[in-house]
């Protein structure tokens, strides 16, 4: 017995995963393939909605509204517990992508000469946005340049400043691997006054996080990557003090603050003076609505999942997968652009084979390997001058997956 649950338990967890046994899956930083423990729970709204059972009057049914389910509650609560936050500063979300809409135009006010940093490394989906506000707002755009796939804190710390809003960062970097010390991001930033935005899509449910320990503002996730979810579902935190000081634009009726419950079948029912409430004193309020009830439920049953085999067993696997997988690159001479330090990254690992082409053709290989071999899921990622193969190494892999990929890249050498 190792002190490892997942080790000791590998087949019956690879089991949950039913297309790992036709392909060599090392690609959760791209999409998830699906876990047969969210497929059944979705399947089993879909039968409960079949049988009738979403009534709302006088009660909330299995299946109603998803945001009027105990599940709703249940995977606040779950979420939670997994990035150790209060459940009153966690609401389910979707997207970041989605999330950083409301956070960057209905939450903040911004004004010429405001500043917002981020590195070069950043996911596109935020700096798109952040584009917008310099266009519209004179919002200066400081971007922190990577020095070999690394954003060097002292770096980031020269760019922050008196002026500055917002320290926007990926957890780690969809594009190298880089993993920040988000808590040394915090300390630089609040020094300032300033507040760290953490896209973490490709840390939670890699890496053990502590959002009190880090003292990070707001961290936003979605479920279909390495969380092992169904698409359209995540959460998204937001520190207490942060979220008791902001009045959002963005207004969602569900969450008015009632405090007899929702006045629908009130005799004297007015659609003003029945909604003179503010919205709730949760994370709640900045709730968009925009998970749906077979997500909903397969969240559920992906954060109970993630309770089972814990989240410290899954980050200790991952990162010994992406260790073993770094030293076989090396080993057949690829040049891995993950910082090697394993305090810099965990199991997103990218890396080349010295021509840009020469990757472009191995990645269209590995589709396609020959006959009689499994295709090999991976990704090829480029961004800051840092790429060009991605492989995500995670608790239900493989050393025997990795020397698979190793073996066909060394082939084609």
């Amino acid at each position: 017995m190792s002190q490892n649950y997942i080790d000791d338990n590998i087949e019956a967890i690879r089991s949950e995963f039913k297309l790992l046994e036709h392909w060599v899956y090392l690609n959760a930083g791209d999409q998830m393939i699906p876990g047969n423990y969210w497929l059944q729970a979705a399947r089993d709204f879909y039968n409960f909605v079949e049988y009738g059972r979403m009534e709302d009057i006088p009660n909330a049914d299995i299946a109603t509204h998803p945001f009027l389910l105990s599940a709703w509650d249940e995977c606040i609560e779950l979420a939670a517990r997994l990035i150790n936050a209060d459940k009153d500063e966690v609401t389910n979300a979707y997207r970041p992508s989605i999330t950083a809409n409301l956070i960057f135009y209905n939450m903040f006010d911004w004004f010429e000469g405001d500043n917002i940093v981020f590195s070069d490394l950043g996911y596109p989906s935020f700096i798109y946005i952040l584009q917008d506000l310099q266009r519209r707002y004179g919002v200066e755009l400081r971007i922190v340049k990577n020095v070999e796939g690394v954003v060097r804190m002292e770096d980031l710390e020269k760019a922050v400043d008196e002026r500055t809003r917002m320290v926007v960062i990926d957890r780690t970097a969809a594009f190298s691997g880089f993993t920040y010390d988000v808590k040394e991001v915090c300390r630089i930033a609040h020094a300032r006054g300033a507040l760290v935005l953490d896209d973490a899509i490709q840390a939670v449910g890699a890496i053990n996080i502590d959002v009190k320990d880090d003292d990070v503002d707001m961290l936003v996730t979605g479920a279909y990557k390495w969380q092992c979810g169904p698409e359209g579902a995540g959460f998204f935190y937001i520190k207490r003090e942060l979220m008791q000081s902001i009045d959002p634009r963005f207004r969602n009726y569900i969450w008015a603050d009632f405090k007899g419950g929702i006045p629908f079948a009130d005799a004297d029912h007015d659609n003003i003076a029945s909604w003179q409430a503010p919205p709730v004193n949760s994370a709640n309020k900045f709730s968009q609505d925009v998970t749906i009830g077979p997500a909903l439920f397969g969240w559920r049953a992906t954060l109970k999942f993630y309770e089972k085999i814990g989240i410290r067993n899954v980050e200790e696997r991952v990162r010994r997968l992406g260790t073993y997988a770094v030293e076989r690159l090396q080993e057949i001479g690829c040049e891995v652009t993950t910082p090697l330090d394993h305090n810099l990254r965990h199991g997103l690992i990218t890396y080349t084979a010295g021509d840009y082409d020469k990757d472009a053709a191995f990645f269209q290989r590995c589709g396609a390997p020959g006959r009689c071999q499994k295709p090999i899921k991976i990704s090829a990622r480029r961004l800051g001058n840092i790429g060009n193969l991605r492989v995500c190494t995670h608790f239900f892999n493989t050393q025997e997956d990795i020397d698979y990929l190793v073996d066909f890249q060394k082939s084609l050498l």
